[in-house]
Formats: structure tokens, sequence, C-alpha cells
């Protein structure tokens, strides 16, 4: 029987033979549960080497960079300490942005020191050409309980920026007395969706032609091998399983669905499905959705597929995460590394983004890529190469990444294709759906 595991964006899929399961979350040092997120997209996410860009603000004393060891994603915090004053504030790392844009800022914070009851929210002051104030915004409000272990918490806020504005000063406040601890770290800056074709109407399954705009074909990566994928099956009459050969489908035992991603909805057969050129993963409001792992692994080598993801219904603020990635075949993670090549907080975004993990998360964990005016509504042809050298991400045939540092490209063993839905929800998600084309796989 085959085990193996498969990356979520937060916690960890594990899939055997027999089917697929998620654990809550990944272990911690200390043999406890980390918690968190791996959403980490702004400038200096997780303080991994200082803390440029964070410090306080307002009633909140004076921070430093301190190690810390449950969190899902982040080895490091910034942690303001219990000097703080009553309702401290922090700041986090500035963020450029053009007038009527609409962003995301969140973080993951950690409160100790008190047993009051505590909230915290992301703010933002607004600044344009040469400086001047255009005014401030405050997010919603998040309850934060206070743990003397250590515990994260999510705090996320939607913000438009202003007429004129050029520039998001991003901060947090703590509602709460004076004396408490304040960590944070794994800050998260992304571009909310633009708006896109009806979401109550289905996309048509037949895609448009590929052309000329593969890495494979700008750079001669030869015959993809039999592992391959066209997804040239089935039908819209009549929808086939995901070839089981070339598959591990969540779900597909006879016990059914398995527990989904950190313990959010489930993971199901019938939710990826091919028909006739397309396979297509849904993600459904009661917060059932897919999975599918490659059969075959290999050290080094070459990877492409062409994808879409679209919301299918009105925007409710809890949206699924596409993910293609590459998973160590021998279940070892983090020495193992994770090579996540495309990974995006809701589906039809226009910024394409990666995480590359490195083995073992040292000496940090991850590094990050964004491309932006990339409309993921549309179909994209997303390439990866892994070779002693470097790891190479491609979007319809042009490099958007190259890392080569400090051995991220040195996961020690083969690594296997996972094409993902991933619910970070629980119920009541914003309906969507992932599209495959075909999943191509060639060696060096």
């Amino acid at each position: 029987m085959r085990t193996y595991l498969a990356a979520a964006a937060a916690g960890l899929v594990v899939i055997t033979g027999t089917g697929i399961t998620v654990a809550q979350a990944a272990p911690a040092a200390d043999g406890g549960v980390r918690t968190g997120s791996l959403i980490n997209t702004c400038a200096n996410p997780v303080v991994d080497r200082d803390i440029t860009g964070w410090g306080r603000h307002g009633t909140g004393a004076t921070g430093s960079r301190v190690a810390v060891g449950a969190h899902v994603a982040a080895d490091h915090a910034y942690r303001q300490p219990s000097t703080n004053g009553v309702n401290p504030e922090m700041y986090l790392p500035q963020k450029d942005v053009t007038e009527a844009e609409r962003w995301l800022f969140a973080m993951d914070t950690w409160v100790s020191g008190t047993t009051a009851a505590v909230t915290a929210r992301m703010q933002v002051d607004w600044y344009g050409a040469g400086s001047v104030y255009l005014g401030h915004s405050n997010g919603t409000e998040v309850g934060v309980e206070p743990n003397a272990a250590e515990t994260w918490t999510r705090v996320a806020g939607e913000f438009t920026a202003p007429g004129g504005a050029t520039r998001a000063n991003v901060t947090a406040r703590l509602t709460g007395p004076a004396g408490m601890t304040w960590s944070a770290t794994a800050c998260d800056y992304q571009p909310i969706s633009l708006p896109g074709p009806d979401p109550t109407t289905p996309p048509p399954t037949t895609p448009p032609p590929t052309g000329a705009d593969t890495a494979a074909q700008r750079f001669n990566w030869g015959t993809a091998l039999p592992a391959s994928d066209e997804f040239n099956y089935g039908s819209t009459a009549a929808p086939a399983k995901p070839d089981a050969t070339k598959w591990t489908l969540a779900g597909s035992e006879a016990s059914g669905c398995w527990e989904g991603h950190n313990g959010n909805g489930r993971r199901c057969e019938e939710n990826s499905r091919v028909l006739g050129g397309i396979m297509r993963m849904t993600g459904e409001a009661g917060g059932d959705t897919g999975l599918l792992g490659s059969t075959f692994a290999q050290k080094y080598g070459r990877w492409e597929v062409r994808a879409r993801s679209q919301a299918t219904s009105a925007n409710n603020g809890k949206q699924y995460h596409p993910v293609l990635l590459l998973w160590p075949d021998n279940e070892q993670w983090p020495a193992g590394a994770e090579y996540d090549y495309l990974e995006n907080g809701a589906p039809g975004e226009q910024c394409a983004e990666a995480f590359m993990h490195y083995p073992n998360h040292q000496p940090k964990v991850q590094e990050h890529a964004q491309k932006c005016t990339v409309d993921l509504t549309q179909w994209h042809n997303f390439g990866f190469e892994w070779t002693p050298q470097h790891v190479k991400g491609f979007i319809d045939g042009q490099q958007w990444f190259v890392f080569s540092a400090d051995c991220i490209q040195c996961a020690p063993g083969p690594m296997f294709q996972t094409i993902q839905l991933d619910n970070f929800h629980g119920t009541g998600l914003q309906t969507a759906i992932f599209e495959v084309d075909w999943a191509r796989v060639y060696s060096l």
C-alpha cells in the first residue's frame, strides 16, 4: 500500500492507498499542536531574519523578534511585552496601493497575560503622493481568546483605497487592558478579486486552444511522461472519475468522504469529475470539496498544468483556496520541503502566488512570489521546474520566479503533484470550481 502526504495550506492531508484524511494541524516542536495560517504574502511576513516593517504604535510597548514553536508556518513573531498600555497598537509593513483597489489585510495574533475579553482589528492609514494623509479605516473586530499556551488567531479586514491613495500604512489594534503580551506573525496582504463573469452562469466545458504558450514547448522539455493526464475522457452527460492509475482521489474508498482541510468540511470523491476534456473540482457551500494526488513521483523534473478557477456564487468572505503543489513522497514534512507553485486565497484572483518551502524550514520557512495582472478566471499554463540547481515557475511559457539560494531546491527525495481546492472556513462558503484542462509531467 502506498502512503503519502499532500499539503493543505495549513495542516496536513494524509493520503493512503485506502483514502485521504486531514490532520487538524501540524505538530509543534514540543509535541503540541501548531495553529495559524500559511498565507504570508506581505513584506517580511514571518520576521524570519529581523523585524523590518514591524513596530510599536499608539500605546503599544517596544517590541522584538522572538522564537515561536506552535505556529503552522512561522518560527518567529514580533512581540510587544507586558508593558503594553490599554488598547495597544502595532504597525505592520506598508503596502503600495492604487485608488479604488480592494485589499484584504490580515495577520495571526496571540495574546497572553489577561483573563479579560479581548478583540483585535486591522486598521489602515491612507497616504497619497508626497505622503499626503488621506484618512483612516478600521476593520472588523475579531475576538481573541487570551491563552498562556501559544495559540494563534487570524485577524483580517477588507479595505478599499480612497481616491488618490498610493500607500497603505497597515496597523493593528488590540482592545483590552494594560499589561497584555501581544505577538503577531504571518501578515497577509491580498488583492480582493475583481468582478468576473456572472458567478451563477456555469463556465463552458471546452477550453480555448492552448497555442504555443507552454513552458514545455518554449524550453523544449520533450515528451510528456505516461503519468500525464489530458482528461480527454468522460463527458458532461456522463462525468467520469479521474483515472485511478494516475490519481489518488480523495474519498474514493468504501467509507466515503474524509475530513477536510484542517477539519473544515469534507473531501469527497464526487467533487472531482472529468467532463470530456476538463477535470472539474467543485467546492460546495456546505464545505465539501475535492483533492487529487498523482500516483507518480520523481526527484527533479518538470510539471505543467493548464488551469483556471472561478467563484460560482456571490462573495461572502468565505472563499476556497485553489492550489497546485509538489509534496514529498516519503511523507516527511517539513524535512522533505514543499513547492506550492500556484496557491491563492480565493478563486479567480488577479494575482498568481507561489510559496517555496525550504527543506526542514531552514534557514527560513519559505520564499514567496507574486505576479499580478493575471486573471485566474481565464485559462493559464502553470509550469514548474525542479533541478539540483534551482526551482523555477512559469506562467504561459514565461518565467516568473526562480529561487536557488540557501539550498531551497535541496528536497531530499521524490515529490509528486497534487491538485487541491482547500476549505478554510468550515461551512457557508462561496461556492467555486477549480478546473484543469491537462496535467503533464516531464523528466529532466
